[in-house]
């Protein structure tokens, strides 16, 4: 059912491009990522230091505001009707703070150019997929690394999410993609960025 309503939705976007500036524009719906259970965090108690979370950097595919598609050799669709109403970046770094800074509070978090005047540790994430493909399934994929005030690598890993949507849609592709990233992805972070602050005997 999901897997016919994908298709569905990219003969949508090919036969909207075909049709180009020969019919009236269609109106858009725009998404925006959300953290639903922001409100249930359990806090991970850490000894008290400051982290700089550098923008999350994601693949120039998914670097617009289209949501896109993927098909299993590869080929992106992406949909003129159905757009981030942010791009992925800002969405994922102002998300991604909110939550480290409810899971994490004894770390002093700092995004953009707010830095303080001493040397901090600095989080990245490199995001490499988000998106679902014409099978239903959402993929999330990539990589992060807390470099200490020295300079150096106190914790690294990377993720690998693929996570099947429950029905058909944008909205329900939006959802996932948002659980999957604060569940599957944020939250085993913050437990490793915790043992790598633990608090010492």
């Amino acid at each position: 059912m999901v897997k016919v309503g994908f298709r569905v939705i990219l003969l949508l976007v090919v036969s909207s491009v075909v049709v180009g500036c020969s019919t009236v524009a269609v109106q858009s719906n725009e998404y925006l990522l959300m953290d639903t259970g922001l409100d249930n965090v359990q806090a991970l108690p850490t000894e008290s230091t400051s982290v700089q979370l550098m923008p999350v950097v994601v693949a120039n595919y998914l670097a617009s505001n289209e949501i896109v598609l993927v098909t299993n050799n590869g080929t992106v669709h992406r949909s003129q009707s159905n757009l981030w109403a942010e791009t992925l970046s800002p969405q994922l770094t102002r998300l991604t703070q909110q939550r480290l800074e409810k899971t994490l509070p004894d770390i002093t978090w700092f995004g953009g150019q707010r830095l303080p005047s001493y040397a901090i540790a600095l989080l990245n994430i490199e995001v490499d997929d988000f998106y679902a493909d014409l099978d239903g399934i959402v993929h999330i994929s990539g990589r992060w690394q807390i470099i200490s005030a020295t300079g150096e690598l106190s914790a690294s890993n990377t993720f690998y999410v693929k996570r099947e949507l429950k029905a058909d849609g944008y909205s329900t592709m939006v959802r996932t993609l948002s659980a999957s990233w604060f569940n599957q992805v944020i939250d085993p972070m913050a437990k490793e960025i915790a043992q790598s602050f633990a608090i010492k005997d």
